[in-house]
């Protein structure tokens, strides 16, 4: 892999979101907002709402009002400089080959994907260093299109996979704080990925099972020994693959979801909006990585087959759509 480091700076201007959800309409509708020059990639169901009525984000920050440029396919743009990935890890691979002609020019991805193999898939699809790994800390739903709910934080983490100091992150830095939103500069960003995937690959599968807030889990012993083995297994696939999680990583996380404990996650709301799940992305992924590092994770396996099941059998019936917060 080329150093990011050795590679030329190029200044980033021009920057396309992917997908205008709950997460790439606050963080581009922020920096919307703040001037800067944001087009969105989106699906034909949203171009007509949010190209009608521009995108609404009521925010525990202030609500705000923007009218951002819209395509529907990226041959409609000459190129971009930074092209944040705002959508599911389901839907990845189709995008890398719709954004594809403008990473050949030269712009630089920044994945705020769950998990920890997007950067994985991307470095795989394209054969060359074009990628800012980062994640994203929000508490917000899509309520309609070009419609964001939004309620807790509001922050993004990123940094190279390589841990460097290079001129393109720190330029993305920028960008997002002189923009107000909340942003952290990692060196190492590989770590905060496997961190925030010990909140998720518990507590997202749990309440879809649970059909109930985080404050059940919370409040119970029994789950919480499951949440504690789900991340002690996340924890040692980690250190088999070389990243070293902090000792109190279990507890830590723990505690800090007591915050969030009157939502439901995200994997709970996609479920009952009859949307598809990250359980693979997610659980799926840690059950292969343990295979292959010879690391056991019969928690995650659990977890996975009763999502999955339950995913099948929500496919034989119609459910309403939930009107419940999300915790990304």
């Amino acid at each position: 892999m080329v150093d990011p480091g050795q590679i030329p700076s190029r200044h980033i201007r021009k920057i396309l979101f992917v997908g205008a959800g709950a997460v790439g309409g606050y963080f581009g509708g922020s920096l919307c907002k703040a001037g800067a020059d944001v087009t969105f990639l989106v699906r034909p169901g949203s171009y007509g709402h949010i190209s009608e009525n521009g995108l609404s984000i009521k925010s525990a920050h202030g609500d705000f009002w923007v009218h951002p440029f819209l395509v529907q396919s990226v041959s409609e743009i000459p190129s971009v400089d930074l092209i944040v990935l705002a959508v599911k890890c389901y839907d990845l691979l189709p995008v890398l080959k719709e954004i594809a002609p403008l990473v050949e020019k030269g712009a630089v991805i920044l994945t705020l994907q769950n998990g920890v193999s997007t950067e994985e898939q991307i470095l795989s699809y394209y054969k060359r260093d074009c990628v800012v790994a980062g994640l994203a800390y929000i508490t917000a739903r899509l309520s309609s299109p070009g419609v964001i709910e939004h309620y807790r934080r509001g922050m993004i983490s990123l940094g190279e996979l390589s841990g460097e100091n290079s001129a393109r992150a720190t330029q993305i830095y920028d960008i997002f704080s002189e923009s107000g939103i909340s942003c952290r500069l990692r060196k190492n960003i590989l770590k905060a990925k496997w961190e925030k995937l010990c909140w998720n690959a518990t507590f997202n599968p749990l309440s879809v099972i649970l059909d109930y807030p985080l404050s059940l889990i919370l409040d119970s012993p029994p789950l919480l020994e499951v949440v504690r083995s789900g991340i002690a297994e996340v924890m040692a696939v980690a250190a088999a693959e070389g990243v070293h999680l902090n000792p109190n990583t279990i507890s830590e996380t723990i505690s800090a979801s007591n915050q969030f404990r009157a939502y439901h996650t995200s994997m709970y709301e996609d479920y009952k909006r009859g949307k598809r799940s990250e359980i693979d992305d997610l659980n799926g992924d840690i059950i292969l990585r343990g295979k292959r590092v010879n690391v056991p994770t019969p928690t995650h396996q659990m977890l996975y087959a009763l999502v999955k099941g339950l995913f099948v059998k929500r496919s034989f019936s119609s459910s309403d759509k939930t009107q419940d917060i999300s915790e990304r």
